[in-house]
């Protein structure tokens, strides 16, 4: 077997690799953080922290899911379609991101506890998944334009758990967690004793976890609830990675291969929001911190040397100052009797998030056939800070079975944004304009028991 028939098997073990990883059913990180979960509080500005109910708890504020009194079960849909421009010399224009469709389950339960825990204790479960993959993590060229903020963060599973307690004297406590699974694996290519070429595919799904906390404390004054919630949520971070081992093709010195990156990515974040009761009506508003500086890149180096660690030889990713962010969301709703057994809710919200994408993005290595070696390229990264606006409606019927439905509608608007890529000089290697929209629309029906 000559040393080029064994790089070219190293290049079609490869091509299997990045195949399976590109369509890879694993259950990463949650689409909540983009949109929030359920449509009532994503109606309201994805608010929902000092006002959640039901299965919608398990996103918003754990703590909440004490007030819980009946069993329900939730059954709805969700679509998005991203609409993500990247102008300027060197960029496409329009990106081309996949629409996003989904399912959503939600469940919650009254824990039957007796004494001095009686009607104080309430379980939320929520889930969310794709209509046609249950999550996709691509690894694209650093210079190839993308949105790696916001392309395939709603095209994943998300699962979440909330349990919460009244703990009396208006205070509320509870606890959640997010369950997703990373994908490792491994190509291996070698040869046969009659010389033919196999290769054997082995992939791992290995659970991850993420913690979340909240509080609640209220007070009434006459017909009126004041509440404040607290909420932190841990670090969601999913990712895979394949490790492609050709050595058993050439007698040249092959290093093994690691495809792999981060696929999914919701940031350790803390929400304060405070919210205003009464019968008839639901005004919120809330202020989010997250901690993207903490974010370790979309992609991972794509070889490790045992001496070097981490980018000690071949291509190292490029080192962004990833930006911590916050986000402002406020949240109506207003309910009205139609009949003794049926009542009608309208809902509105608006929000605005930074983005964590800094301005000027250094550049990145890329190996040129040419040069022999590797060379210096933009980094086409784009993103900006959104505002997002949303509508709702719902509609609750007590008899003869307890049903209620509910209607979201929402857009996120990039406000337009210039980023650049510069090279160790400080000179502008490229640059574009990030805009766009994301159209949303939800329905669920919940059935209480």
């Amino acid at each position: 077997m000559s040393d080029e028939g064994g790089a070219r098997r190293l290049a079609a073990a490869s091509a299997v690799a990045v195949a399976i990883v590109s369509a890879a059913e694993v259950a990463q990180a949650s689409p909540e953080d983009l949109f929030g979960y359920g449509m009532r509080t994503s109606a309201m500005g994805a608010t929902g922290a000092a006002h959640a109910r039901g299965y919608e708890t398990a996103w918003s504020n754990p703590a909440l899911a004490s007030m819980t009194r009946t069993t329900s079960l939730t059954l709805g849909v969700l679509a998005a379609n991203p609409r993500l421009d990247a102008t300027g010399e060197g960029h496409p224009g329009r990106t081309r991101i996949d629409p996003v469709r989904g399912f959503l389950i939600g469940a919650e339960l009254p824990i039957p506890l007796g004494g001095p825990l009686a009607r104080r204790v309430g379980l939320a479960l929520g889930f969310y998944t794709p209509t046609n993959v249950i999550a996709r993590g691509r690894v694209l060229y650093p210079e190839k334009t993308q949105f790696p903020v916001l392309a395939d963060r709603a095209q994943s599973l998300a699962v979440r758990v909330g349990l919460g307690a009244d703990l009396g004297h208006g205070l509320r406590a509870g606890v959640g967690v997010a369950a997703l699974a990373e994908l490792t694996g491994r190509v291996v290519a070698a040869t046969d004793a009659t010389g033919r070429v196999g290769t054997s595919v082995e992939t791992e799904l290995v659970a991850t976890y993420a913690p979340a906390a909240g509080l609640s404390w209220e007070t009434a004054r006459r017909d009126e609830t004041y509440r404040i919630g607290l909420v932190a949520r841990g670090e969601l971070d999913a990712r895979f990675g394949v490790v492609i081992d050709g050595t058993k093709l050439s007698t040249l010195p092959i290093p093994l291969f690691d495809i792999s990156g981060v696929a999914q990515y919701d940031p350790a974040q803390l929400a304060l929001e405070a919210a205003r009761e009464e019968e008839g009506s639901t005004l919120a508003l809330q202020v989010v911190g997250k901690r993207w500086s903490a974010f370790p890149g979309v992609m991972s180096p794509t070889v490790v040397c045992s001496d070097g660690g981490a980018g000690g030889c071949g291509l190292s990713p490029p080192a962004i100052a990833w930006e911590d962010t916050f986000a402002v969301r406020a949240g109506a709703e207003r309910r009205l009797a139609l009949t003794r057994h049926a009542s009608f809710a309208a809902r509105a919200g608006v929000a605005f998030e930074t983005s964590p994408l800094p301005e000027a993005l250094p550049t990145s290595d890329a190996y040129a056939r040419d040069a022999s070696g590797p060379v210096s390229v933009p980094t086409a990264y784009m993103d900006a800070s959104r505002v997002a606006t949303t509508l709702g409606a719902g509609v609750v019927v007590a008899r003869p079975v307890p049903v209620s439905i509910d209607l979201l509608v929402g857009l996120h608007t990039l406000l337009p944004r210039a980023i650049r890529s510069v090279d160790a000089t400080g000179a502008t290697r490229l640059e574009g304009e990030a805009s766009g929209t994301i159209g949303l629309v939800g329905l669920s029906t919940t059935v209480r028991f």
